[in-house]
């Protein structure tokens, strides 16, 4: 399965990470000094250069808007959730994002993106509850973080969970109406974060397999926050206070 990266900055935000890319397809017949720096990167590291029609670029974006130049990615093999825990068992500390039924690619990508910056260990969804990770809106949103962070898709989520549990892991999953605030919890150890689609939030299944409930402070009126905003509040409280202890 190929993925791809459309859109002048990401493609050059994955040229400049060394990301792996099979070919750049850039439209015919223009020409744009931004676009002769993606050709000059590109054939520097010797990457397959072609130039095609626009209309080759816009069933290939797939309605992310591509700027002329599109890059295509070959999918990673999936890691093996059971592997990629079995790895994580003898870990003191480490950090995992569970994203239930976020649909949108956007926030999908955004949320895999936040992930990786604030140093997770990887991100778990459901296979039937989640976009299409080979969507370009994915890869364009995530800015990179496709290749270099673990996204497990897991069949049972709930069940997911309680094999975390099992490798010593504490859930807590966000919810707008708990009592207790992310800020008053101690995330020592290791911690994996559940975020629920806007709205729907968590499905129930989910929400009874978390070891606790908690919400982000919110004193305005808005009553929820977009979930990649929501992910990086909370990821990033985690990350401060490791930060703080050293």
């Amino acid at each position: 399965m190929m993925n791809i990266i459309a859109g002048i900055h990401a493609v050059k935000h994955a040229l400049d990470a060394d990301e792996t890319l099979d070919e750049l397809l850039l439209v015919k017949g223009k020409n744009h000094p931004r676009l002769n720096e993606l050709v000059h990167l590109a054939r520097k590291v010797k990457l397959k250069v072609s130039f095609v029609p626009k209309e080759a670029l816009e069933r290939l974006a797939n309605g992310v808007p591509h700027q002329g130049v599109v890059a295509k990615v070959a999918a990673k093999d999936a890691v093996s959730f059971k592997d990629w825990l079995v790895a994580l068992e003898q870990t003191p500390s480490a950090l995992v994002l569970i994203l239930d039924q976020v649909t949108d690619p956007h926030n999908l990508g955004a949320c895999i993106r936040t992930a990786e910056a604030s140093g997770c260990a990887g991100v778990v969804i459901p296979k039937d509850h989640a976009a299409d990770l080979s969507s370009p809106i994915v890869s364009k949103s995530a800015c990179g973080a496709l290749s270099r962070i673990p996204v497990l898709r897991v069949t049972n989520l709930a069940r997911s969970m309680k094999d975390l549990k099992t490798a010593g892991f504490w859930i807590s999953g966000l919810a707008g109406e708990a009592d207790t605030l992310l800020h008053d919890i101690n995330f020592s150890g290791k911690n994996a974060l559940v975020m629920g689609a806007e709205g729907e939030g968590m499905r129930r299944l989910v929400r009874e397999s978390c070891d606790q409930l908690v919400s982000i402070p919110m004193p305005g009126k808005i009553e929820s926050l977009n979930v990649s905003v929501a992910t990086g509040v909370a990821l990033f409280e985690v990350v401060r206070q490791g930060l703080i202890k050293g």
